[in-house]
């Protein structure tokens, strides 16, 4: 780990809940189904706020900075856009994502909707992990 990431978890008192065997294992997890795109939003140790909206992954980036990974949300709902006077297609794959992260035993939350893989716990949060 390194040392500025190491100095801020201990300063800020953060609990770890992931390791870089665990972020590659939910690579392995979010990729295990052909028909699902996963689309991920991240909040970083350092940011008051998570990035701005879901976007597609880029595994090789998103493990460069796995250690300074918050928590990790994942839609589970893919949207398939129809035309302008068609609602969009929606699907949802909360089945697939649930049994593919249990299948890696990865921790997560269920927070609005969305899964919430975290990285690290601050003093004050306890999810309901499932």
């Amino acid at each position: 780990m390194n040392s500025e990431v190491l100095k801020y978890v201990n300063e800020h008192q953060l609990s770890s809940v992931m390791n870089k065997t665990k972020w590659c294992e939910l690579e392995k997890a979010l990729n295990g189904s052909e028909d699902f795109i996963p689309y991920v939003r991240y909040k970083l140790i350092y940011d008051e706020n998570p990035n701005a909206g879901f976007t597609t992954v880029w595994w090789h980036e998103l493990l460069e900075i796995a250690e300074t990974i918050e928590w990790l949300e994942v839609d589970p709902f893919k949207r398939e856009w129809l035309g302008r006077l068609v609602a969009d297609r929606v699907t949802d794959f909360s089945d697939v994502v649930s049994a593919q992260l249990a299948q890696y035993s990865i921790p997560y939350s269920i927070e609005n909707g969305m899964f919430r893989i975290w990285g690290y716990l601050r003093r004050d949060e306890s999810p309901e992990f499932i």
